[in-house]
């Protein structure tokens, strides 16, 4: 005899939720996949050298480093300016 202990039945509505959470894991593992496969696409299009200009000295780096440290780069801008923005609020309703 088979036993079914453990397995949610079509019948049950754990059955439904397990589904759905199978669903989840399915759709969440395909656009890991998808975002990979651009993240090496993009690293590979724009693996060239660039020349880059800094304020007292320039240097030649891969196309790749300089897209990546602008986008840090204005990452922390943005929370620095959302952190200052926060404190004014703050300090604006402090009687």
């Amino acid at each position: 005899m088979a036993s079914n202990a453990g397995l949610p039945s079509q019948g049950t509505p754990g059955g439904s939720s397990a589904k759905k959470r199978e669903t989840k894991e399915i759709v969440r593992i395909a656009v890991a996949a998808v975002a990979l496969i651009l993240l090496v696409a993009f690293v590979l299009d724009n693996s060239q050298t660039v020349k880059v200009g800094f304020v007292f000295f320039s240097t030649r780096i891969s196309l790749i480093w300089v897209l990546l440290i602008a986008a840090v780069l204005g990452a922390l801008v943005d929370r620095l300016i959302m952190l200052l923005a926060q404190r004014r609020k703050k300090a604006a309703t402090k009687p």
